[in-house]
């Protein structure tokens, strides 16, 4: 007797639906469900970059520009410091010869930079590298998020859908165009998740892994250590409200201890940066700019899509007066299903108050703290009562030693955003218990239709990809054995504040320096001394190099036995004159250039070598 065509198929699909229930249950088969899930949703986020992996990077050509050279600067030094060199990375002469820099209060992202070693070495390809990297760190941030919420709610699907608002908010995939240190926030749930593992169990390792993770968070991005410590300020002080109104002395005890012991180990762990970077703030030389109010939120850029949304693949322009809505750092997009699904949580207060109260308290202090210093709604209202400007919470944080030193509120956002995934993933929870006990049919449809409303708000692809040259004479360069140094003309060196001498040269000389990896002259580092910026107008023929034709010339500028004496002190063995950046960007007029060219040529009397229409690069013989 044959077994009828119906009988069959439904037996298929009961058996897939066992396979797919007993792999749900499973953990490693859970852990490889979402991992799997997240790394698809990494690669259409920013797709197509996976087809562009080995030799692009996602970019923005209206965004920062220097922050992307600086970011691949980052990666490549760190790995040339701890591996090729073997020294602290946190001090360079490799940009900004011969004094170099210390890099303490830059934002040098060390531990992307030690996760992306293992790669470097295996592909010797730098773009390779980071762009596995960053789509494993989108990943690891949901997977964060989806344990964190799914502790929370015990919902898999909520965890899920919280876990992609974070990992993916348009914040993060707009800071993902250059600010590296900013759109890498995996070690953000990790710490908060290991803060409540505490928080259940009670054991003083988990408090030990949380001050690990604030130590990482520290290391990476000095930020979002100040962001954790807020948090951290949060959830002791809301526990122990509920503790001491519980009349629960143990658990006080126990939880203080633990924060104790959480404060210890990031203290221990980070003091090797936290000492010289508190000894460089205050030493008054390095100038620590402000612009809090300017790089503040508003109330409009909460509620307003990205540009990055659809098709678009450019932020804003900077405005006069405030950061504009759409621009990098006021791209802070909340979602309206996201916020709907929050609002749920909220009305479900009464019944479980501790996973909504707590919540909250994160969402609205990090909210409101991204505010700023004054309330705007827009790029240029600044709300007022009676003609009177509403100053913000923030006003108090600015006051704080450390803390004060921020310069863009707008950036902590993610800690807020981290409120309202998990907010988000308990109102789905909310509403698909409530349907399941009246609706029952309706829970598949809409868990499909909340899920796909949210991709849909969130979608990002396709995003602006650019491939970078990486010039074969650079590399001969790099690959020529000796202690000698390269000179990129035009002239620069900048921070995250000004410039002295050519800004494009500036802005391009990091991008250059991981071609060749030798020490050189011109760069951008976030902060420097001032003395830094100044030197480059003491040498006869690099201050011709950096500040021609706008600076008349010295007598020794044109002076060919001095300039070529600093040629020779200075271990110049080559000058590269760029007449394109690595984005095809025109790095002066030709009218400059030629007569840099001419100069190169006349006075510091080296070879021309190679060239193309991108650069000409000159050979010093008398440096070997």
């Amino acid at each position: 007797m044959r077994t009828p065509i119906h009988d069959v198929r439904t037996f298929h699909f009961a058996s897939s639906l066992i396979s797919i229930r007993g792999l749900l249950a499973g953990s490693f088969g859970r852990w490889s469900l979402l991992f799997l899930l997240f790394s698809a949703a990494a690669v259409v986020q920013t797709w197509p970059l996976v087809l562009h992996a080995t030799d692009s990077i996602n970019d923005s050509l209206t965004g920062p520009l220097p922050d992307t050279y600086a970011a691949l600067w980052d990666l490549s030094w760190v790995k040339q410091a701890l591996v090729d060199l073997r020294t602290n990375p946190f001090q360079t002469d490799f940009l900004f010869f011969p004094d170099g820099e210390n890099l303490y209060l830059h934002p040098l992202t060390i531990v992307n930079g030690v996760l992306s070693i293992p790669l470097q070495l295996a592909t010797d390809n730098l773009f390779l590298s980071w762009n596995v990297l960053a789509l494993l760190f989108f990943v690891f941030s949901g997977l964060g998020v989806y344990a964190l919420t799914y502790r929370v709610t015990g919902n898999h699907t909520a965890a899920f859908l919280a876990g992609y608002i974070f990992a993916f908010s348009p914040f993060v995939l707009m800071q993902f165009t250059g600010r590296w240190n900013i759109s890498t926030t995996w070690h953000i749930p990790l710490f908060v998740l290991f803060l409540f593992r505490f928080l259940d169990k009670g054991r003083l390792r988990e408090a030990v892994a949380a001050g690990i993770l604030w130590a990482v968070l520290t290391y990476n991005n000095p930020e979002f250590a100040l962001d954790a410590a807020v948090f951290l300020g949060l959830f002791l002080v809301y526990w122990t409200v509920v503790y001491l109104r519980g009349g629960d002395k143990e658990r006080l005890k126990g939880l203080l201890h633990g924060g104790a012991v959480v404060a210890g180990v990031w203290l221990a762990l980070s003091a090797p940066l936290l000492v010289p970077a508190w000894a460089d703030a205050r030493s008054g030389e390095y100038h620590l700019p402000g612009g809090d109010e300017f790089y503040s939120g508003t109330l409009r850029s909460f509620v307003t899509p990205s540009p990055l949304w659809g098709s678009g693949r450019e932020p804003a322009g900077f405005g006069a007066e405030h950061a504009t809505i759409g621009q990098v750092d006021n791209t802070l997009y909340l979602g309206a299903v996201p916020l709907i699904l929050a609002t749920l949580a909220i009305l479900s207060v009464r019944r479980t108050p501790h996973r909504v109260l707590f919540w909250g308290a994160v969402f609205i202090t990090f909210i409101t703290l991204t505010l700023g210093p004054y309330l705007y709604v827009g790029d240029t209202e600044r709300f007022s009562v009676l003609g009177i400007s509403v100053p913000l919470p923030y006003q108090i944080y600015d006051q704080l030693p450390f803390f004060g030193d921020r310069r863009v509120p707008a950036r902590m956002l993610p800690f807020g955003v981290l409120g309202l995934s998990v907010l988000a993933g308990v109102g789905f929870d909310v509403l698909i218990s409530w349907l399941r006990r009246n609706y029952k049919l309706l829970v598949p449809v809409a868990t499909i239709l909340i899920v796909s409303l949210v991709v849909a708000e969130y979608w990002n692809p396709p995003v602006h990809v650019s491939h970078l040259p990486r010039p074969a004479i650079l590399e001969q360069i790099g690959d020529e054995p000796g202690d000698f140094t390269v000179l990129h003309a035009p002239l620069g060196r900048r921070t995250g504040w000004g410039f002295n001498g050519s800004f494009e040269g500036a802005n391009t000389s990091d991008y250059w320096q991981t071609i060749h990896h030798k020490r050189t002259f011109g760069g951008f580092i976030a902060r420097t001394k001032e003395s830094t910026l100044a030197w480059i107008r003491k040498e006869p023929g690099l201050s011709y190099l950096a500040f021609h034709p706008e600076v008349p010339p010295s007598q020794d500028d044109l002076n060919p036995e001095v300039v070529k004496d600093v040629f020779r002190r200075l271990r110049i063995k080559y000058v590269v004159l760029h007449k394109l950046g690595p984005h095809g960007q025109a790095l002066d007029t030709p009218e400059t250039l030629n007569l840099l060219d001419a100069y190169l040529r006349e006075v510091v009397g080296v070879t021309p070598i190679a060239s193309d229409p991108s650069m000409t690069v000159f050979r010093n013989q008398e440096v070997q």
